[in-house]
């Protein structure tokens, strides 16, 4: 029997993202994993769990207006990594935030039925 709760299937994602918390902002050459529901970056950073962040992830680099931003928590970090769960989004950037996962997925149909049963963060 699978003990496994994620709800959002997750890829890798090669591509910059700034994690800020509180005053600091940390940047990331790549996210670990990325899912609907939240994402995982590699680091040696201790974060506080539960401290409230925000997640920007560019999507054009001629365009510093243009990408994807997330509102989250710290939901984990140890074994140098940080989860971030995502607890609130804009509908533009949830488009966005979609269309990255299904366009980058191993199994986009699955992906597609996910969205379809979650439209949202939950």
């Amino acid at each position: 029997m699978s003990t496994e709760k994620r709800r959002f299937s997750r890829i890798g994602f090669n591509m910059v993202a700034e994690l800020t918390v509180g005053d600091r902002v940390y940047s990331f050459s790549r996210v670990a994993n990325l899912s609907v529901g939240g994402c995982l970056f590699e680091t040696a950073e201790n974060l506080k769990v539960g401290a409230v962040c925000r997640l920007w992830l560019p999507l054009e680099p001629t365009d510093p207006e243009l990408g994807v931003e997330v509102f989250g928590e710290i939901a984990r970090c140890a074994d140098e990594t940080i989860s971030v769960q995502f607890t609130r989004i804009d509908p533009e950037s949830l488009f966005h935030l979609q269309n990255i996962i299904l366009y980058n997925a191993v199994d986009p149909d699955r992906i597609e039925d996910e969205i379809n049963e979650h439209p949202g963060l939950i």
